[in-house]
């Protein structure tokens, strides 16, 4: 959750740091990346990676041919193999799959003059997070193509692709994830779990309309196992759409399936907004949906469109991109904004809406322009960079978007500084008093800027976009992690305002 603070006065006017180190406050946390999908998409590829071996050895235990399965005991430890050699019988025959239609195996290419060999199927271990590498992925691509009548080898190379592509979703590294989903599928057919897959990535993306197509096709499929994941994405889909009586629908949908606390709260979270935005009207827009308190606020509503059109296009031009999806916007009476959880110190509040207390506000003013711009960077820098941006950033740009500048507070910064402070925990944990660590984040902000431009900050919201994670995006944009660029910059206001 990212607040604006509220009404400070003209500028450079801000309230007075502490003599002393600020006290630390509880932190707005951030919304995480859901685990609970990933780790049982994970779990799923894994179980359904073993389990196929596992059924393959079952399968031909019976034939005569055979060579029984070597297995490592539970006390051996390290990592238990499944080892199945199955030689080709005398006559052609189908290697029997559970899910899978027979097929003959073609036979071997013959060289005139000699009689066609016999080659065994390559042994491969079983198929689970700890056993997939590069490595048997080639090796089981090389089986694949040597052994085109064996379907199984296929599969085992589609679902080693879904296993990386979990493990690079729990790394929010979604776009790498997608290319190894990709991989699957030109190895095997689209299914229940590639569709899975999708889902969760474009749901952890926040591209509602490819999640929903994801989450409908994974259903279609049957899902898996996973059918309480995917109505629970489905909730998201509309529940950031504001049709809050479909999203609750799929929440207790999903809650039926598995009583997991997160579906839990996403529904508890989804009843509170729909009772305290009874009575509300929308205005919908390609751009935005405005939900207000009805007839009350009719003429506040179109001005906020209004106001936030501008500021769309603005930042459109500043940060070169611009949300996917339509932002969400709600207005409420200042009691209202309080019952949804809105810090009793701000003017309005991103958490993947833009939410605002202006009850009583017959016009839009140039402070609610202000916190109206300042909650739209918000949503710009999220659908840019996700969940990754961290707070100093998201609060940095949007004051230095409202045009606050390092200049601002530079003598109050250095002053905390001189008194022996340190901004090394407060800028990246958020866990300093607010009246600090706003004028430090755009402080911050504004250096970096400063150094490379806001064609800087672009390239860092990109890069965090991408998968990086912030050192790594500063060091690709600024060469210099977090720590190091915040020690500068520290040393720079020490000089700049207190002559140090």
């Amino acid at each position: 959750m990212f607040a604006k603070l509220g009404d400070r006065g003209p500028r450079p006017a801000r309230p007075v740091a502490p003599a002393r180190r600020p006290l630390a406050a509880p932190a707005e946390s951030r919304s995480p990346l859901s685990l609970v999908n990933v780790v049982i998409l994970s779990v799923i590829l894994s179980a359904s990676g073993a389990f196929y071996w596992q059924t393959r050895r079952s399968s031909e235990a019976p034939v005569p041919e055979a060579r029984s399965s070597t297995e490592a005991s539970p006390g051996q430890g390290g990592v238990r193999e499944v080892i199945v050699e199955v030689p080709p019988p005398p006559a052609p025959r189908a290697l029997v799959i559970p899910g899978f239609e027979p097929r003959p195996r073609p036979a071997p290419a013959e060289t005139p003059g000699s009689e066609a060999p016999d080659r065994e199927l390559p042994k491969l271990p079983e198929l689970n997070e700890s056993t997939v590498s590069p490595a048997l992925i080639e090796q089981a691509k090389r089986a694949a193509l040597d052994f085109p009548g064996e379907p199984s080898f296929r599969e085992y190379v589609a679902a080693a692709h879904l296993i990386l592509a979990a493990r690079e979703i729990r790394a929010r590294r979604f776009q790498e994830a997608l290319k190894l989903v990709g991989e699957a599928e030109r190895w095997t057919v689209e299914s229940s779990q590639t569709a899975t897959a999708r889902a969760v990535i474009y749901g952890e993306l926040e591209s509602w309309e490819l999640a929903e197509k994801w989450a409908r096709t994974a259903l279609a499929y049957g899902a898996r196992g996973n059918a309480a994941d995917m109505h629970h994405i489905l909730g998201k889909v509309y529940y950031y759409r504001e049709e809050m009586d479909k999203a609750i629908e799929e929440f207790r949908l999903a809650l039926s399936l598995s009583d997991d606390p997160a579906i839990r709260a996403s529904l508890e979270k989804a009843m509170l907004e729909s009772r305290t935005a009874t009575g509300f009207d929308q205005k919908r827009l390609s751009h935005f949906i405005v939900s207000y308190e009805g007839e009350t606020m009719e003429t506040t509503g179109r001005m906020v469109l209004d106001a936030l059109e501008r500021s769309r296009a603005s930042l459109i031009s500043q940060l070169g991109y611009e949300p996917e999806e339509p932002v969400v916007v709600i207005l409420y009476s200042r009691r209202s904004y309080r019952e949804m959880g809105g810090p009793h110190w701000s003017a309005g509040l991103f958490d993947g809406k833009i939410r605002m207390p202006v009850g009583g506000l017959h016009q839009v003013d140039e402070q609610i322009r202000a916190t109206l711009h300042h909650e739209l960077v918000h949503a710009f820098i999220h659908a840019r960079a996700g969940q990754s941006a961290p707070r100093w950033l998201h609060e940095g740009v949007a004051e230095y978007m409202e045009g606050a500048r390092a200049s601002d507070q530079g003598s109050l910064l250095a002053r905390v500084l001189a008194e022996g402070n340190s901004f090394q925990h407060c800028l990246p944990t958020a866990q300093c008093d607010v009246r600090i660590f706003y004028p430090a984040a755009v402080s911050f902000v504004d250096y970096l800027i400063q150094m490379r431009g806001i064609g800087g900050i672009r390239d860092v919201l990109a890069a965090l976009g991408e998968g990086n994670d912030v050192d790594g995006s500063l060091r690709k944009v600024l060469g210099k992690d977090e720590g190091t660029l915040i020690r500068d910059w520290e040393h720079f206001v020490g000089r700049r305002y207190s002559g140090r």
